[in-house]
């Protein structure tokens, strides 16, 4: 997620993510071997079709942000399905649970970090502001995965990933204001019936699961 940001603009890499609860689905199906309602799977058809056409705007696509957001929703799912599983064979809480997840994820990828950048990567953080944002990014990341976790332990993670998608809507207007990112016509009408999309796909598995 993190390098698709770096690569394009934030707004667009939202887009893309509103693709989770699809990746949701197919994990789901290759670890239960669950198969839900056809009306649900064809309410996806929208949300595949608005990051499709967001995708077609020049203005704001890149070729890195949209291939690392896809890898990001292939590892979000994977990891929203096995840690439901976790929660449910273990006595684990969600809070314990993400606790080790985080430990576990640190511990793999600090032999990386220090391979490819090392102390290298200090000097990019010439200023306390840059460093104060940095520590404020880092704390509210950990926060937003614990309660994350928290929900998790109470829905499934196709529900997790429909809400983590809504939540984009206002993470993208966000962008825009703040970032001054320049969206397209097609991005926003790409955008809005993704997300349409996904509202529909929660009504449809509510009424057909």
């Amino acid at each position: 997620t993190v390098v698709s940001f770096g690569a394009g603009a934030v707004s667009f890499t939202h887009i893309v993510k509103s693709l989770e609860p699809f990746f949701s689905c197919i994990v789901t199906y290759f670890s239960t071997k669950k198969i839900m309602d056809f009306r649900v799977y064809l309410s996806l058809i929208p949300v595949v079709g608005g990051v499709g056409l967001a995708c077609l705007d020049k203005l704001s696509y890149n070729h890195l942000a949209f291939f690392a957001a896809m890898l990001s929703n292939l590892a979000f799912a994977i990891r929203a399905v096995k840690s439901k599983q976790a929660l449910t064979n273990t006595k684990l809480d969600a809070p314990n649970l993400f606790g080790i997840v985080t430990t576990i994820a640190a511990a793999m990828c600090i032999p990386v970090f220090l391979a490819f950048e090392g102390v290298a990567c200090f000097k990019g953080i010439d200023s306390l502001n840059l460093l104060y944002k940095v520590l404020l990014s880092g704390l509210f990341h950990y926060l937003n995965n614990e309660v994350m976790y928290l929900t998790l332990n109470r829905v499934t993670p196709v529900t997790l990933a429909v809400g983590n998608t809504v939540k984009r809507v206002f993470i993208i207007a966000a962008s825009v204001i703040v970032l001054g990112n320049q969206v397209g016509t097609k991005s926003i009408v790409g955008s809005a019936v993704a997300i349409s999309g996904v509202l529909l796909y929660s009504f449809a598995k509510m009424k057909f699961e």
